[in-house]
This record gives C-alpha cells, sequence and structure tokens, in this order.
C-alpha cells in the first residue's frame, strides 16, 4: 500500500488566467499581506468569485472576461501592520484584473497517453492543478508550500494532541500536518497524501516564552533580569539582558487574555519592550460616567477598570506595532501559529526527530487521519472545477531483490538475508591495511574535566593493537603518546613532530583523543591534519575510550583501516549480470549548500571508485559559487582530473575507463536537462583530458537519487514476509509501478533498515544509458552496492558513491580558507541571522599537502 489516492477525475477544459497589479497612486505594491487584503476584498469575490490564487500575482478563472480595473478601500484599522503603504493616510487602492493566457488542461491527458514532449503548456497545466488543490486547505489551515498545518482542532482532541509537541524549552513545539502534491503515473494522475513536520512558537504566555527562550529559571528570574540600572546621574538604562530578551520577542503576534477583556479575539504584534513599569507608566482614564478624565498608573488602570491585580507589577510593559497599544507582558499570549526563527538545541533536536519517528503503523494512521482532515469530497472549490479524488490508497505489487553475499577475510562469507544487518564479530577486514602501520601516535588533550589520562591511554591503545591485528591489520610498531596541552594548531604539529622524530619518517596516521563533542575542536585539527600535514588523522571521544569496549574499536577500525588503504567487506552478488563489468569507473557527485547565516560557498563534491570492485573511492571538492547546483566544468575538471589520472594508472592499468556509471544526487527535475547538457560534457572532457585523449569515446550512465519525496510504502501486515518487524519493507524492496514516471525509467528502492521511524526509499531516475543496462541489472547493481558501505555494518539508503560524496563536502567545508581566528563559518555557533560580510568569502578550498601518504587519492573523509 502507498500513501497515494488515485485522482479519478480533474477538469480538462480552458481556464483563463488573469495577472493581477494592485496601484497605490503610482506605485505598483508588492507586499503579499497588501495582495492579500486585495484578494480577500468583497469587489474581487464579487467579479471574479471562482477565482484560484497563486498568493502573488496570478490568478485563474473558468470565466473568461476583458478585465477590470477599480478602487479598493480599507478602513484604517485594517493596515496597521502593513509598513509598505501608508494605508492611514490614502486608504485607497487601485486593483486591476487583466487576461494572461489559455490553459489548456486537455493537454496534461494528451501528455499521459502520448508521452509527447514535456513543454509548458503542459507544466502550466499541471501548476494550476497544484493551486486548484492548494486553495481551499490554504482557507482553512496554515500554509507553508504545499504542507499544512493546524491551529484549531479542538473539535477533535485526539488528533489535536496527537499532531503537536512541545520542545526542551518549552517555548517552541513541533506540529505534525499535511502534506499533498500531484504525481503524474503511467496510470493517471495521482495525490500523494503524507505527514509534514515544522517547528513554531509556542501557543503560552508572552512571559513564559520569555523564560525559556532565555534559559531562566522562572518568571521571578526574568523580572530581576531585566530591571531598568541606573547610570551615574540617576537615569534608567537597560540592563545587560534587556537586548537579548527584546531581540526574541518583537515581530511576536501576541493576543490580551484577562479577566474581562474586550478583544480577546484580536491581536497585536510586537514592538519590543519599553524602559517602564505598570507601576511608573501612567496614563489618562477618562470616565465616561463622571464626565473627567483622571491620570493613574498602568497597574491602577487595571486594578479600578478590571478588578485585575498584577502579579509581576515590575515587569517591564510590551508596546505593540499598533499606535498607543501597551500591555503588562504577563496579560499577552503567542497567537496562532507562527514558524519559529531560531536554531534548535542538540536537545531539541533530539527531541523533535524522535517525536517524528513513528513506526510505519502509525504514520500509516497518521496520513489516513491527514487526508481525512483535508476532506476533498467536501471542497466547494475541487467541486466547482469538477476534480475528484479517490478515499482509497493505492496498492501495488513490489519486488524483493535478492541480498548480496558479505565476503570478509579468508574468503569468510555472511549471508545477511533481507535483515540488512550483521556484525565483525570473528571476521576479518576484506583487505587490511596497505602498508604496515610503523609511523603513528596518540595524543590526548590532558587539564580538562573529562580529560583521560596517561595511563588509559596506554591501555586504549594496546587494545586497538590487539583488534586491529585480530581483525587483519598490519601494526609494526606500537604509537607514540603524547599529552597535549597546547592550542590545536600546536598540538598537531607536536604529535606529528613526535611521531617523525622518532620513526624518522612521515607519520601514516594521527589520533586524538579531545574530551568533549566541541565541532570547533574536531574542525581545527582536521584542517590542520588534512592541509598542513597531508596525514590521516582520527578524532576520538575520551569518554569513550575510557570504555574500552570492543565494539567502539571495532567501529573506529573500519575508519582507520578505510583511510590506510584497506576494504571492511564486499558485497558478491547473487546474480552474475549485475556485477560490475572491468573498465569500469563509478562517480558520485553532490553539491551542498551553506545553511541560513552562513555566507559560504556552496561546495561540489566527487567521488570516484578507486578499484575494480568499486569498494573504496578517493574524493575531491571545490567550491561551485554561491547557492550554485548545477556543477561548473571547470570545477568538474580541477576535482576529477587528478582521480581520474589515478584510476587510468591503477585500476585501469593505464587504459581509460570503457564505462562509467555517474550517480547525482540533489538535482531537481527541473535540472535534469541541465545535467545532460552541462555536467556529462564535463565529466567527458575530464576523463579525456585526464587520459591525454583527444577525446573519451566510452559509454556512460547517469542516475540521479532524490530523497526529497514523501511517498511511502506500507507492506500487507498480513504477509510477513513482505516487512520486518516493524512492519516497514525489507531491504531490498523495489518499487517500478503505479507511483513512477508516466514515461521515464525511475524506479523506487528500499535499501536499508531503519533504525527508528518509517524508512524513505530513494527515488532513482535514469536519465542516459548509453551502457544498454537491462533495469534488473541496474536495480540489482545498485542495491548490492548498499552493502559494501566501508564504514557500517548496516546496509546503506543510497549508493555509496553518493553517500561517500556527501561525506566529502562536509570535511571540505574545514578547508575553506579563512583566518582560524574568524572563529567558526557554519554550524550551530552561527546565527541564523548572521548579515552577509562585505568582503566575498575565498573562491577556492585550501589544497591538501601532497606528501608519500598520498592523502587526497585515499578515503580521508571517513
Amino acid at each position: 500500500m502507498l500513501n497515494a489516492y488515485p485522482i479519478t477525475a480533474f477538469p480538462t477544459k480552458e481556464v483563463y488566467q488573469y495577472e493581477i497589479n494592485i496601484l497605490h497612486g503610482t506605485t505598483n505594491e508588492t507586499d503579499r499581506r497588501v495582495l492579500r487584503k486585495c484578494w480577500n476584498s468583497d469587489i474581487r469575490k464579487e467579479r471574479v468569485s471562482d477565482g484560484i490564487w497563486d498568493g502573488g500575482r496570478i490568478c485563474w478563472s473558468l470565466r473568461q472576461f476583458n478585465g477590470w480595473n477599480e478602487e479598493v478601500i480599507f478602513k484604517s484599522d485594517m493596515a496597521r501592520d502593513l509598513k509598505t503603504v501608508d494605508l492611514k493616510k490614502n486608504p485607497t487602492l487601485r486593483m486591476s484584473v487583466m487576461p494572461k493566457r489559455k490553459v489548456q488542461l486537455s493537454k496534461i491527458s494528451d501528455w499521459l497517453a502520448t508521452g509527447s514532449t514535456l513543454d509548458e503548456t503542459v507544466i502550466e497545466a499541471l501548476s494550476f492543478l497544484d493551486h486548484l488543490l492548494r486553495e481551499w486547505p490554504t482557507q482553512q489551515f496554515v500554509a507553508i508550500k504545499r504542507a499544512f498545518f493546524f491551529d484549531h482542532l479542538d473539535d477533535n482532541p485526539k488528533v489535536q494532541d496527537d499532531f503537536h509537541r512541545p520542545l526542551a524549552n518549552f517555548g517552541a513545539s513541533v506540529y505534525r500536518g499535511i502534506y499533498q502534491a500531484i504525481r503524474p503515473t503511467p496510470a493517471g494522475l495521482v495525490l500523494n497524501v503524507d505527514i509534514a513536520h515544522c517547528v513554531f512558537f509556542s501557543r503560552i504566555t508572552l512571559m513564559g516564552y520569555m523564560v525559556s527562550a532565555n534559559n531562566f529559571t522562572d518568571k521571578h528570574m526574568l523580572v530581576n533580569r531585566l530591571l531598568p540600572e541606573r547610570d551615574q546621574y540617576g537615569v534608567p538604562k537597560e540592563s545587560r539582558w534587556f537586548a537579548q530578551v527584546n531581540r526574541k520577542i518583537q515581530g511576536l503576534r501576541v493576543a490580551p487574555t484577562y479577566h474581562g477583556c474586550p478583544f480577546k479575539m484580536k491581536s497585536f504584534i510586537v514592538k519590543g519592550m519599553m524602559l517602564a513599569r505598570p507601576s511608573e507608566y501612567k496614563i489618562d482614564y477618562f470616565d465616561k460616567a463622571e464626565g473627567k478624565s483622571t491620570r493613574m498608573s498602568l497597574e491602577e488602570y487595571f486594578r479600578m477598570r478590571y478588578n485585575v491585580r498584577l502579579e509581576f507589577p515590575n515587569m517591564l510593559l510590551v508596546e505593540t506595532t499598533k499606535e498607543n497599544v501597551i500591555y503588562p507582558a504577563e496579560f499577552l499570549i503567542i497567537k496562532g501559529l507562527q514558524r519559529y526563527r531560531y536554531k534548535l538545541s542538540e536537545l531539541e533536536a533530539a527531541q523533535m526527530i524522535q517525536w517524528c519517528a513513528t513506526r510505519p503503523p502509525k504514520r500509516l494512521e497518521n496520513a489516513r487521519q491527514a487526508k481525512e482532515l483535508l476532506q476533498h469530497k467536501n471542497d466547494p472549490v475541487l467541486k466547482a472545477y469538477g476534480m475528484k479524488i479517490s478515499e482509497t490508497m493505492i496498492k501495488t505489487k513490489a519486488r524483493l531483490l535478492p541480498s548480496p553475499e558479505i565476503q570478509f577475510g579468508g574468503n569468510r562469507k555472511h549471508n545477511p538475508g533481507h535483515l540488512g544487518t550483521w556484525d565483525l564479530r570473528g571476521k576479518k577486514f576484506y583487505k587490511g591495511n596497505d602498508k604496515a602501520l610503523a609511523r603513528w601516535g596518540v595524543g590526548f588533550y590532558a587539564g580538562h574535566r573529562k580529560s583521560i589520562s596517561m595511563e588509559q591511554t596506554i591501555m586504549w591503545a594496546e587494545q586497538f593493537v590487539k583488534t586491529y591485528k585480530l581483525m587483519g591489520g598490519d601494526i609494526a610498531e606500537r604509537p607514540v603518546i603524547k599529552a597535549l596541552n597546547e592550542d590545536i594548531g600546536s598540538s598537531v604539529k607536536k604529535l606529528y613532530d613526535g611521531i617523525a622524530e622518532r620513526f624518522k619518517g612521515e607519520p601514516q596516521l594521527l589520533i586524538f583523543i579531545v574530551p568533549d563533542k566541541d565541532s570547533w575542536v574536531y574542525l581545527r585539527i582536521k584542517r590542520s591534519a588534512d592541509c598542513r600535514y597531508g596525514t590521516p588523522s582520527q578524532v576520538l571521544q575520551s569518554a569513550h575510550c575510557v570504555a574500552n569496549k570492543p565494539q567502539y574499536h571495532a567501529n573506529v577500525l573500519m575508519k582507520v583501516n578505510a583511510k590506510l588503504g584497506g576494504v571492511t567487506a564486499r558485497a558478491v552478488p547473487k546474480t552474475k549480470t549485475s556485477g560490475v563489468r572491468p573498465g569500469t569507473m563509478i562517480i558520485g557527485a553532490d553539491v551542498t549548500h551553506p545553511m541560513m547565516g552562513v555566507w559560504t560557498p556552496s561546495l561540489a563534491a566527487m567521488s570516484v571508485s578507486a578499484n575494480a570492485s568499486a569498494t573504496r573511492y578517493m574524493g575531491g571538492c571545490e567550491t561551485n559559487g554561491d547557492r550554485v547546483e548545477i556543477i561548473r566544468d571547470k570545477v568538474a575538471e580541477y576535482i576529477l582530473h587528478p582521480m581520474v589520472a589515478e584510476w587510468k594508472a591503477t585500476v585501469g592499468e593505464g587504459k581509460a575507463p570503457q564505462f562509467v556509471y555517474y550517480f547525482r544526487d540533489g538535482v531537481s527535475a527541473s535540472e535534469y536537462r541541465r545535467v545532460l547538457t552541462e555536467e556529462v560534457p564535463a565529466i567527458r572532457y575530464s576523463i579525456a583530458h585526464a587520459c591525454s585523449a583527444p577525446v573519451w569515446n566510452g559509454k556512460i550512465c547517469v542516475v540521479v537519487a532524490n530523497k526529497r519525496h514523501n511517498l511511502r510504502a506500507f507492506p500487507d501486515p498480513k504477509n510477513r514476509q513482505s516487512s520486518d518487524p516493524n512492519g516497514a519493507p525489507l531491504p531490498g524492496t523495489l518499487i517500478d509501478r503505479d507511483v513512477t514516471s508516466p514515461h521515464n525509467w525511475d524506479f523506487l528502492l528500499y535499501s536499508h533498515i531503519a533504525l527508528q521511524g518509517t524508512p524513505r526509499p530513494v527515488h532513482y531516475h535514469v536519465l542516459m544509458d548509453e551502457i544498454g543496462l537491462k533495469p534488473n541489472d541496474l536495480e540489482n547493481m545498485i542495491n548490492d552496492h548498499c552493502y559494501q558501505y566501508i564504514r557500517s555494518t548496516t546496509s546503506v539508503s543510497i549508493h555509496p558513491a553518493i553517500y561517500y560524496a556527501h561525506l566529502i563536502s562536509v570535511r571540505a567545508r574545514h578547508h575553506e580558507d579563512v583566518p582560524i581566528t574568524s572563529g567558526p563559518q557554519s554550524g550551530p555557533e552561527v546565527k541564523t541571522t548572521n548579515p552577509k560580510p562585505k568582503e566575498p568569502r575565498a573562491q577556492r578550498l585550501l589544497p591538501m599537502e601532497g606528501t608519500s601518504n598520498r592523502l587526497a587519492l585515499g578515503m580521508w573523509y571517513i
């Protein structure tokens, strides 16, 4: 069963598209709040009663008319939140709706039936259906793109409680909403319905939010922290906490609530706190009964007018954006659903993941609840346009691909079946380190509360050596062990020089034991080891090393062995034709973009298979411009040239590759053509140039992997052979019908187990196949390779070439050419509101030093 519903009928007659323009005087208004007010006006409802609005300047209607241009007049109090126009002085806007084009919905049926080109007319028609589907839910719920969230389900408390959860500090809550999207399939159009999650400000008192957002113990502490200080002349001034607390409440929509409040249904936007308290702030109160005005404090006013006594009379007042509207903070609550605009703490993020990760039966129940809440059969807009959606989920037939055998050292094999997991107990690595480990050392950071001691470090190193030898590693010398008390750069140098001095040669491995999870320390160690010395490094946490458990040693050794040229295990295919042909190179690529508040360039990362079985991958990375998704040709050449040359000299034995599989991650459907016309020619040129040939005449297969979708499969609970104990599809489950593309080669593959929650299949799209592969062969090859990810004892969700490319881009962030003194450039330490720097960032990453370790051509990123 799939979380998709057939669309049994959709409009096929012509729909007319119009352009909306709002003029305020001679200014063409662009503020969406102004547009929304005009769209909701009585004049619009009278002129375009069946209109569908895109939230901007476009609307659609079944009726054809020549357009109209009329005035829209608003009352002054409706404009209190609009900052771009002064409707109070001039409340008149001129709204025009003019014809633009016809949308031919019949083109969708033609395209589905014949497989004709997906041209602009089909895209326009599908876009209209998307907005048609959103129109009524947008009026009922809080809409965020294709997701809808509820702030009024009081009539259904069971669903209400199940669809939101407060996080650790209670100032933020994660809400579960509805996601819906139309998907074209071989059988027609279907509606994908799933759950979505988003974090909003908790609907609690404003003072309660201030306490939680600033980590105060209670409201009394909040009041004390905000008490005004006095300067040398006795004039009140802001406390040192004022700016921090004030910044976090500005822009919040709040509503007053107290006994006898006449404005319970009204909301206001917080402008900020005032440097005044209710007992000090004076107002003139006019008593209509007595006909006189009395000057009194705000505290006295509420006591006399509403018989309300303030619990916190010393708390600062809150001013709103509406003129002369001021309230004591304790009377205000956060109104409605407002998106949380701050980064979650580690604890909050962990709580969110835990709550969002629902098991398949629960997720299926939530998806069905979401479909019921949308009430498509009662949607007046869908009825008016003739769209009908089935109430029954799609049932499809899936296939279960055979899982490969896992081959370890000594020709020992293990059959994981469809469990997708195994262990390393009693097993050796398929391939140990290339050269005996003879020049290495362990440095531990001393002097911290959680630091490991010298004796504990020696015990850990002895167990490390013993475990590595048992697993097939070759160790010739005991390590140098040093206590590190210097700064990060100096401590890396101290360990490196200590190893070089003792063993009279370049170190092969640097191991650092740090006292905590400080990501800034990790970044500096990696940057120094990679770009200053070109030496493989491993960073460990002292708590795990003190515990000294065999499982931890095994996990660490998978990474260390890979960095030293080894291989954990190899997947042996059960179908002969799904193996990698001789002369095959596999390339994986991913482009990562900085998070909000981070103004560093996007990074393009590429991995290239380093042996015939594609169990090892080289990796390279370079900047790719500001938020540019398509990899530039010069960037691709710079990354690929040394790796392709290395592949030719080793795997190819002096010959260029005959076949190339190019696995690309993170590309939307609108950019598929650019992958074929820009990235593929760049790869061909890079291979030819690296192989000293005018052109490369090999064959290429281009596959895009997409995890950003909301399709989920739910096996039949009556068939125990099709699901794991949690009700999730078994690793190897393949779906290639009913919800796939109507005309292209694509499929959904579950290649992993879900440790928590409901697993997400990877949607693979084959954009080009010059090799002439059979579908079964490619599908089995991808599934088999997911079992030989080098640092795991489980199968992974996506082809390892893509997985490695993602790891490469994450690690290469540490190679940005910025001074260490400038602090972290990304991560939780950087604020989302961080302003854009005046000077552009460095356009190239720091190179990894070329030493005898050949770091850049190994698995340095693992």
